[in-house]
């Protein structure tokens, strides 16, 4: 095999990888400017429980202005609910600025130890290139049972996504 049949296939790549302070300052820019916020997409998906006791959340907001939520809650009896609907460039500049990207970079470092049946939340932010997410306890009772406490900027940010849910999905309120 020569030295061009070795490269077939091996392409260079077109850019250096993004670094999360790069997520940081299109973050910060696009909340300043809510053109620069077209990559950017904030989730949140919550979701465990025992069978027949099952929570489900999830929530997707793009910059482009397009929000989807989803709730199935066997707990409250609520049925499955989902709604896609047009968010506000404001409603989603304010998501971002709920959003402390250093100090989710820092929770997406930790980890504790989730016991089974765990109502679990993982909140993620990218921006096409650059992901963040970090997984979390996402029943208060629960996590206090098992010692686990939200960082605060993590909690902020759910609570605001948990706001904006209820409101696109006319709930008084979607947490676990």
């Amino acid at each position: 095999m020569n030295d061009e049949q070795r490269d077939i296939g091996k392409e260079q790549p077109a850019a250096a990888p993004s670094v999360p302070g790069d997520l940081v300052k299109r973050v910060s820019e696009a909340i300043s400017d809510p053109e620069r916020a077209r990559d950017l997409r904030v989730a949140l998906w919550v979701e465990g429980g025992a069978p027949s006791e099952r929570f489900e959340l999830s929530f997707e907001a793009t910059g482009s202005g397009e929000a989807r939520a989803r709730l199935n809650d066997e707990v409250k009896g609520r049925g499955e609910t989902s709604r896609t609907v047009e968010l506000t460039q404001s409603d989603f500049s304010e998501l971002l600025r709920a959003l402390d990207v250093r100090q989710l970079l820092r929770a997406a470092d930790r980890s504790h130890p989730i016991p089974p049946d765990s109502v679990i939340g993982r909140l993620e932010l990218s921006d096409g290139e650059q992901r963040i997410s970090t997984v979390f306890m996402a029943d208060p009772e629960q996590a206090k049972d098992a010692g686990y406490e939200l960082p605060r900027a993590v909690a902020e940010a759910v609570d605001r996504i948990y706001e904006l849910a209820a409101r696109e999905l006319d709930e008084k309120d979607v947490r676990p």
